[in-house]
């Protein structure tokens, strides 16, 4: 995914903290956009003493209800951020059908599935 740096969110869609508690991701939206395409972004918290950084080409969005995972079709080689700051960054993916409402996101950077992010227009 592309990154860049956005002014701190104060709503999130869901979060996930990883097992050391230092680390959090929040969910700041998840859209259909253009093309046939759904952005994700989310804000990566780093609270440890180490530049932490994600692979957003593991990243995957998860349709329960209709059983598919979606894979990123445009990344960056990374998102990484630098001890106690914090980065927005995103990842744009092929669209699930028109009726799909919610989905999950896995990150696979040993944080939990993210479930239930409203899926808006």
């Amino acid at each position: 995914a592309l990154f860049a740096t956005y002014p701190a969110f104060s709503a999130t869609a869901g979060s996930a903290t990883s097992p050391d508690g230092k680390t959090r991701v929040d969910i700041l939206s998840l859209k259909r956009t253009e093309g046939e395409t759904v952005t994700l972004r989310f804000q990566v918290t780093n609270g440890g003493n180490d530049t932490y950084s994600m692979t957003l080409g593991n990243s995957r969005l998860v349709d329960m209800a209709g059983r598919r995972i979606y894979s990123p079709g445009l990344t960056s080689s990374g998102c990484s951020v630098s001890a106690g700051q914090q980065l927005a960054c995103y990842a744009v993916f092929g669209a699930p059908p028109a009726g799909t409402q919610k989905m999950s996101v896995q990150f696979y950077e040993k944080l939990d599935l993210i479930t239930d992010i409203p899926l808006g227009e």
